[in-house]
């Protein structure tokens, strides 16, 4: 494939301080296709929609960026290194919105040097520095940023399926959206990812390209993704580690960890510095474990001669972290002081940061590594076992629906409560809000959803839209929770969820054959249930079997909630929290599924029976009279169950008929001049009896 041309002409013109012009909506006609850009993100942790159709890609969830911020890392924490969008095109055109959210900081000595050293090519391109690349089918082109639309063009004559790659930028923080091309839009196929960890010369500060940064090469050649949480100026610490749900929730392929040179520069002794490495890599092995992990020691630099308050000489780190990971099975060091030339002319600002050259040598010493330990990926120097690329399930249904006339599109006023409920949170938002808990507000849930309930019985429409709301704000508050407890938020809430819609449908979204009728639908979602089961045991006995090695290491010590996990139960699916009388059909449903069943209806009337003699054998109101009776309502909703009624909801038509007769009851009195507290039992079971004739002459009518 040719490359034609790249044409930025529509980006805004960027004003003094680097920012762009008002960025605009894609200008399209109807041979193009515009979709949202999040659902071709790869790379971010997370997403923060802004307006206008624009995100803004995060590699690092809040509670990260809490750590991070009490650190003083803000600043480069939030650039996108790694991020990239990627997705497929039968087209020849694309484009998209871009504005610089955080720009380059052109005073840093850092960029002065490599301008410097660069000379007159720094001083036409400032893209040396740090620029967005556009890879199409191994052809990399380096562009600077600008706010605004960006448009690109390239040859593609047969229309045939391409995939295109927009590595974002590692200095500076941009936002993107409204993605749109001149053909299909598809996910690119799915993949493993590499996590990389470090400094500034792992984030690929100052290399020049996104896609030239040693752990971008390395993920490329690796057919990986690249989630890339290296921060400029990161000294080891394990509690820059918290915080990391959604990445062990979705284990890394392989974990890099590109060990700088902060740490010798800025802590006060070796010992501190050995004693941080050990606890970081402790606490790695322990998020991550059975996931291979390359510890790449510090890089020659200029000043390695030096003595710095540690008291010790660069090449000490190396020595130190080979025998920080002696005996740990899943470690696997490369010698960054030996791997790096030592000489200026590979260091883009003559004094730490590698160059794009610089860059390949550390990536190729890497990948060296990678295939001398024979890893289960595919690498640049043999496969031993190809990285599997599917395609994204989720990604690829959205994209299919997405082309359905009449799809729903984007909905603002989400994002609108969602910030709503985050605000009500804050230090100073709602005294009650801020300080509730899980535990405090779960009673609520149930409320809520029995009034939403109670309003679709009661066929009221504009009283169930004011109750699926206050479900929804019980979601949102839960969710809010969580994210300010760093375990996850509403996006891995929504993500869940249409993940688990879409592998529950494979007839709607998969291969599967059609389902013509509700009970072919049961069919496969039991199906994919029991797979999904059988999934999820597979994966805790691994676990098991990962952590009984790690306490078998000598002088391991059992963590706090590693025990072994037992397996779950047939049972252990039906909530404890469900209504009595729903919870005990459900359990005698799934145990008859596995056999346990009586034969006939009378079989269980017979049980109705036998457990009310029990019953009446026992003292009135002793603890075991209690529990007999539970007994006779267990058994009379397997009654329920074999005539297939549904319990709950007989016992709810029960209870709404005697609301109805009671008021009935009371209007009688009333009329009467008369209150049913006040009137004997033969005169209420008058009313009573009225009241069901009543009620039974309407229904004849009727």
């Amino acid at each position: 494939m040719a490359f034609v041309s790249l044409t930025p002409g529509r980006m805004g013109i960027p004003d003094e301080d680097g920012e762009g012009g008002p960025v605009v909506s894609p200008d399209v006609d109807e041979n193009w296709v515009s979709v949202p850009v999040s659902r071709f993100m790869r790379g971010a942790v997370r997403v923060e929609r802004l307006a206008d159709g624009l995100v803004q890609p995060r590699r690092f969830s809040a509670r990260q960026m809490e750590v991070l911020a009490a650190a003083g890392r803000t600043k480069r924490a939030v650039a996108t290194s790694g991020v990239v969008i990627d997705f497929m095109t039968e087209g020849d055109e694309f484009s998209f919105d871009v504005e610089i959210t955080r720009p380059l900081d052109v005073t840093h000595p850092n960029y002065r040097a490599v301008m410097e050293s660069a000379g007159s090519i720094g001083e036409a391109d400032d893209g040396i520095v740090d620029g967005m690349d556009i890879a199409i089918d191994g052809h990399i082109f380096t562009e600077p940023v600008r706010s605004g639309r960006a448009e690109f063009s390239f040859d593609n004559p047969e229309h045939s399926s391409v995939e295109v790659k927009v590595y974002l930028p590692c200095i500076m923080s941009v936002a993107v959206g409204n993605l749109a091309a001149n053909g299909p839009i598809t996910p690119a196929p799915q993949r493993g990812y590499l996590l990389a960890l470090g400094d500034s010369i792992m984030q690929g500060f100052i290399v020049g390209c996104p896609s030239q940064s040693y752990p971008a090469r390395v993920a490329s050649s690796l057919g990986l993704d690249l989630v890339n949480q290296a921060v400029a100026g990161y000294v080891f610490d394990e509690d820059t580690l918290s915080g990391m749900f959604r990445l062990r929730k979705r284990q890394p392929s392989i974990v890099l960890v590109g060990y700088g040179t902060n740490d010798w520069a800025s802590k006060a002794s070796a010992k501190e510095i050995k004693r941080d490495a050990t606890a970081y890599l402790d606490r790695l092995e322990r998020l991550f474990p059975g996931v291979p992990k390359f510890v790449v020691t510090p890089l020659w630099r200029t000043d390695h001669a030096d003595k710095v308050p540690s008291g010790k000489k660069l090449a000490w780190m190396g020595k130190m972290l080979t025998r920080a990971c002696e005996g740990r099975d899943d470690f696997h060091v490369v010698d960054g002081w030996a791997a790096m030339p030592h000489s200026d002319a590979f260091l883009a600002d003559r004094h730490v940061h590698p160059a794009s050259t610089g860059a390949e040598i550390i990536s190729d010493a890497v990948l060296d590594a990678i295939g001398d330990v024979s890893m289960h990926v595919t690498t640049a120097h043999g496969t031993v076992r190809p990285v599997e690329t599917v395609a994204d399930p989720v990604a690829t249904a959205d994209a299919q629906t997405l082309k359905r006339e009449g799809a729903p599109g984007t909905h603002p006023g989400f994002d609108a409560v969602v910030r709503t409920i985050w605000r009500l949170r804050q230090p100073d938002g709602c005294p009650w809000d801020k300080v509730q808990t899980h535990a405090s507000i779960s009673k609520n849930m149930i409320e809520e959803a029995y009034e939403a309930v109670d309003a679709i019985e009661q066929g009221d429409d504009a009283h169930l839209a004011e109750e699926l709301g206050d479900v929804l704000m019980q979601v949102l508050l839960h969710a809010q929770i969580a994210a300010d407890e760093g375990s996850f938020g509403i996006d891995e809430v929504i993500s869940g969820l249409d993940e688990k819609l879409v592998r529950r449908h494979p007839h709607v979204f998969g291969d599967h054959a059609q389902a013509s009728s509700a009970d072919e639908v049961l069919g496969i979602w039991s199906d994919v249930k029991l797979a999904e089961r059988a999934q999820e045991a597979s994966a805790a006995q691994a676990g098991a079997a990962a952590q009984a090695g790690a306490a078998a290491q000598p002088g391991s010590a059992a963590q706090p909630g590693s025990a072994a996990q037992t397996p779950a139960g047939l049972l252990d699916s039906v909530p404890r929290a469900l209504p009595s009388l729903m919870q005990c059909q459900k359990i005698s449903k799934k145990a008859a599924a596995c056999g346990f069943e009586w034969e006939t209806t009378a079989d269980v009337w017979d049980k109705v029976a036998e457990e009310r003699a029990e019953f009446e054998a026992e003292d009135p109101g002793s603890d075991k009279a209690v529990m007999e009776f539970g007994d006779v309502l267990f058994a009379l909703v397997n009654v329920a169950r074999k005539e297939g009624i549904d319990a709950e909801g007989a016992l709810r038509a029960s209870c709404d008929k005697f609301r109805r007769r009671w008021a009935a009851m009371e209007r009688s009195a009333a009329e009467d001049g008369h209150d049913v507290a006040d009137l004997s039992h033969d005169e209420l079971e008058e009313l009573w009896r009225r009241a069901k004739a009543d009620e039974d002459e309407g229904h004849n009518l009727v």
